[in-house]
């Protein structure tokens, strides 16, 4: 029996769309690989492992594909997988395309294909994570005047937040920081957004030029001038704000 292949590839949608493209052109067997991105995978005995290198154009034509023969809504479902933190996200979105491809748009009415039902799973926990953020995400003025940003999500939301916050603040110069992931989403005034990747040293940097005094007390103030003490109930807050949201929400800060 031969060793398995597993191939490895950069953990960004570009990335993930290039492997699939690169795994599908070699026709192999599905039990003979994996597909894995690089920051999530675990050395396995007797593998044969394969960097694939990203290509722009390869992921373009995958999108493209899958836009024409599947629809525009599958096209949106692979991308928020493929943002996902799940380990097994590369391998799914593979299993969903080639069942996708096969029977065409009406795959995404198949609710009783287990594939289906897990891609629906992994593109509605990051959209739902990413609208969280769109709600949560606190900024704070820096030296330079620049408004700064940070969360430390489960999943790669920054792509998902950066039209909303560019529509939002089409006028300002603005920076949301991802700590897990190490990048940051930069929007110039006036300008196209763009998602760069940053040291963790360079993240701490930046964070240190913010000035948060005005906009803690700011945001304090207004957190417990609304609040009706009489009917705190701690239970339905977390309901609607977990507690692993609240790391840089200042309104819960000390």
């Amino acid at each position: 029996m031969e060793n398995k292949i597993i191939y490895l590839c950069e953990d960004t949608p570009d990335g993930v769309f290039t492997a699939i493209y690169d795994v599908w052109a070699t026709g192999l067997n599905r039990s003979c690989f994996s597909i894995q991105v690089e920051r999530q995978h675990s050395m396995q005995f007797f593998a044969e492992y394969r960097y694939i290198q990203t290509d722009i154009e390869k992921a373009i034509k995958v999108i493209r594909s899958v836009k024409k023969k599947i629809g525009v809504e599958a096209a949106d479902w692979i991308y928020h997988a493929a943002l996902s933190y799940m380990e097994d996200k590369i391998d799914c979105i593979y299993d969903f395309l080639k069942v996708a491809f096969c029977y065409g748009r009406k795959v995404m009415e198949m609710h009783g294909e287990d594939v289906v039902c897990r891609m629906f799973e992994l593109k509605r926990s990051v959209g739902n994570e990413a609208h969280r953020f769109r709600e949560f995400i606190r900024f704070h003025d820096s030296e330079e005047g620049i408004l700064l940003g940070r969360i430390n999500p489960k999943n790669q939301v920054l792509p998902l937040l950066a039209e909303h916050f560019a529509d939002r603040f089409p006028e300002e110069n603005f920076v949301i920081l991802d700590e897990n992931y190490k990048m940051g989403l930069f929007h110039p005034k006036k300008k196209q957004w763009y998602i760069a990747p940053l040291e963790l040293d360079v993240l701490r940097r930046i964070w240190e030029k913010r000035q948060s005094a005005e906009y803690e007390h700011l945001w304090k103030t207004f957190f417990q001038t609304i609040a009706i003490q009489e009917r705190d109930n701690y239970r339905c807050q977390r309901n609607m704000c977990a507690i692993r949201y609240r790391d840089y929400m200042v309104e819960f800060q000390l």
